[in-house]
């Protein structure tokens, strides 16, 4: 009899433990084998091109310091009181609609889908005529992504060195959570003035070669909570209905066998 208790109860807490458990398959990433060598060329890297409302620093160098000042000159740089965020968009040139900016001496540039590295040029040829071995930097300031759901840090984040890729987004958000759905990650991009949604799965290695591995700037990630989800966030009083249930069962259980 004694062992018959045992067995019940054995059964019963196995049960109620597996109940709530997450499959091992359900929590880990990139499961599926490469169809590839282990190392490959990168040709999914994106080009970062300009479009409108992006916010550029754009600074310019001569040996004659002097000379050069004039194109340095932008709204943060006349004492007004702003924000901290404030200031690093008024610290370089927003793009307009019509994919312009207007830069000092030389006047309104058209610069929309340019790259970086060809912005640089750009500008760096029109500065020849004013300056002696002019040097132009470039930087985007508002590359942020945003990623939100089932991640422990969710939030806005912004990027330095303009390449971001998917693995990336989720480490700066603080790694996923155990209720994330890896294999419907959903990734919103706005592109001259199109927003496109895209749907990506963490859980196969074709990640690393999709298009949508590197990220662009102002894309929207969003990972699905899994079904086990919903159960973890009940309210305590649904969660105890089933354990008192299984209590009472087990109880009549040992009582009906005692009494044999």
């Amino acid at each position: 009899m004694m062992k018959s208790f045992t067995l019940l109860v054995s059964v019963a807490v196995i049960l109620f433990l597996c109940n709530g458990c997450i499959s091992y398959d359900k929590l880990t990433n990139y499961q599926e084998s490469p169809a590839y060598a282990d190392s490959v060329r990168i040709t999914n890297a994106p080009e970062i091109r300009i479009q409108p409302s992006d916010v550029l620093s754009i600074r310019v160098f001569s040996s004659d310091t002097k000379s050069a000042m004039p194109f340095n000159i932008t709204p943060a740089d006349v004492g007004n009181n702003f924000t901290s965020v404030e200031l690093i968009q008024l610290s370089g040139y927003l793009v307009d609609k019509a994919g312009t900016i207007d830069f000092p001496e030389i006047g309104t540039m058209a610069i929309a889908g340019m790259t970086i590295s060809e912005v640089k040029e750009f500008v760096l040829e029109k500065l020849k005529i004013y300056l002696k071995d002019p040097v132009v930097n470039v930087r985007l300031l508002n590359f942020r992504i945003t990623i939100a759901g089932e991640v422990l840090n969710p939030g806005s984040y912004n990027i330095l060195n303009e390449r971001v890729t998917i693995p990336e987004a989720i480490s700066m958000a603080g790694d996923l959570t155990d209720y994330a759905d890896r294999s419907n990650v959903l990734i919103v991009r706005e592109e001259n003035g199109v927003r496109s949604f895209h749907r990506v799965n963490l859980q196969t290695s074709d990640l690393f070669q999709s298009e949508l591995f590197y990220l662009k700037q102002n894309d929207y990630l969003y990972i699905d909570p899994i079904n086990a989800k919903a159960g973890a966030i009940q309210d305590q009083t649904n969660k105890t209905i089933p354990i008192i249930t299984a209590a009472a069962t087990l109880i009549a259980v040992v009582v009906s066998i005692t009494q044999r």
